[in-house]
């Protein structure tokens, strides 16, 4: 009964951490206006970024089903098209940005898609991944 009581208490706290960072992470994002992960610290979540980096379309895809844009796999054979793929990546991001109140124009995110594509959608899941399914933003 005690190991019961300790694995109990350990998992409380275990989720106490874990929301009291997402609560730092979001209340950084409303207050700067800006994206809560770096551009390039994609590599902090290492399957993620494998996953982006080899397969593009398939976390492409996740987070366009997320954002309800569409289906997850039309959109992820969209990402595999030269050229049609930045517009996609560009319209997607556009569509989170705004979702999430995040400061930016649309001309920027294209020159960002058309850099460092993976980055990108690592960035954008990693947005959704802190508030999943919320489609206010978050400017208040």
């Amino acid at each position: 009964m005690p190991t019961r009581n300790v694995q109990y208490r350990s998992k409380i706290i275990a989720n106490r951490t874990e929301y009291k960072s997402r609560i730092d992470v979001e209340s950084n994002v409303i207050a700067n206006n800006t994206w809560s992960h770096h551009l390039f610290l994609c590599c902090d979540d290492c399957g993620l970024c494998c996953l982006s980096a080899f397969c593009p379309c398939v976390t492409f895809g996740i987070n366009s089903k997320h954002i309800e844009a569409g289906n997850c796999c039309v959109q992820a054979i969209c990402c595999l098209v030269p050229i049609v793929n930045c517009f996609y990546l560009q319209k997607i991001r556009t569509q989170i940005r705004q979702m999430y109140g995040i400061s930016g124009s649309a001309f920027n995110d294209f020159i960002m898609v058309c850099c460092c594509a993976p980055c990108t959608i690592v960035q954008e899941a990693k947005e959704l991944k802190i508030k999943p399914g919320d489609n206010i933003a978050r400017t208040w």
